[in-house]
């Protein structure tokens, strides 16, 4: 359902971000030389770290990343169903060593993975996840699209796919696992507070009512869900971008890149009756640090579903079969950095929402 995307980092929109993180003048920094800042201490995620980034104006002036397909909502009484946001947990990625190391760890010759694990202040991304949402209601409004109230219509007429599942809150994470190709994610699935979302597996949400689904067209009516992802663990094509944040007893670190990318198995704007979809065509990959990678601590959780992992991999070994060597990381965020792109990236997905809905009429 989601389309390759490609990074991107367009004049405007660094001019934009450049607003969001800093002075004008140290925009060269977010694209030459990151790591030749001083060595800072991370500031953890917190409600009250990432009050600057939620007090920025609503609906500010975004490039929107490119879309592909379109939806007809010409005439019809359209209303969202639920708006996912889906925010990187853990997972594993394949990484690049260099000089036969990886984060100080010697290794063979063939792949590697990086198995990553974070923590997330579940308050402090709910807070975020809001602000995102009251941003969309900015720019719907400020392209002149009107939309119907999701209760009325659905107690009128039903729903092709109602939103029942609850998303992800303090002490109750909802995640989603996604794998494609040789890089597994696992998200934390958020939504506005007091949203619900639509059920999903891994193959998306399926059929639907059938029944509401001829109604709908004959009814002028239309359900439509939106969807996003924020992965927080993608490496440079080197996979040695150094981090400027400092590190416990000086360990060698990463520093990753934030995108905002399709939502797996999901689209950026899915009209229900019609199976049209709008999907994001490119993914949006700011240069600007927000974290730090370094090595999980041997005694700490292995960052994975499945403990014997390591176990399995190292057996492979001995018998001779070649596997990924795996290497344990912590993703350890920087609140008020992690928050400005975060800022940034759901404008960014709202603007492309607000203009494919305002084109749908």
């Amino acid at each position: 359902m989601t389309m390759p995307a490609k990074p991107i980092l367009a004049p405007r929109a660094l001019a934009l971000l450049a607003g969001l993180l800093m002075p004008p003048l140290l925009v060269a920094s977010l694209l030459v030389a990151p790591s030749a800042m001083a060595q800072a201490p991370l500031r953890p995620m917190s409600t009250a770290a990432i009050e600057p980034a939620l007090d920025r104006p609503l609906g500010e002036p975004m490039r929107a990343p490119r879309t592909t397909g379109a939806i007809d909502l010409s005439g019809k009484q359209a209303y969202i169903a639920e708006y996912l946001l889906l925010v990187d947990l853990s997972g594993e990625v394949p990484a690049a060593p260099r000089a036969g190391q990886l984060l100080g760890v010697p290794l063979g010759e063939g792949a590697a993975v990086l198995a990553y694990r974070t923590q997330h202040d579940i308050a402090a991304l709910q807070a975020l996840t809001d602000r995102a949402w009251a941003d969309l209601q900015a720019r719907l409004a400020a392209a002149g699209v009107v939309l119907a109230d999701p209760a009325t219509v659905v107690r009128e007429h039903g729903a092709v796919y109602e939103a029942t599942d609850p998303a992800s809150a303090p002490g109750a994470p909802v995640l989603l696992e996604s794998k494609q190709g040789n890089t597994t994610r696992r998200y934390l699935a958020m939504a506005p507070s007091g949203m619900r979302l639509v059920p999903r597996s891994a193959a998306g949400i399926g059929l639907g009512n059938i029944a509401a689904r001829v109604a709908y067209p004959a009814k002028r009516i239309e359900g439509l869900s939106l969807a996003m992802a924020i992965n927080l663990s993608a490496l440079d094509a080197t996979g040695q971008r150094a981090t400027s944040f400092a590190a416990p007893g000086g360990l060698p670190t990463l520093s990753p890149l934030m995108e905002l990318a399709p939502a797996p198995s999901a689209a950026l704007v899915h009209a229900h009756a019609q199976l049209a979809l709008v999907n994001l065509g490119e993914a949006l990959v700011p240069a600007a640090e927000f974290a730090r990678l370094r090595r999980a601590p041997m005694d700490g959780p292995i960052p994975s579903n499945d403990p014997l992992l390591p176990l399995i991999s190292i057996g492979r070994r001995l018998l001779g079969e070649q596997g990924p060597q795996r290497i344990d990381a912590l993703l350890e965020l920087d609140g008020p950095a992690t928050a400005r792109l975060v800022v940034f990236l759901t404008s960014a997905a709202n603007q492309a929402i607000a203009d494919a809905l305002k084109a749908a009429r």
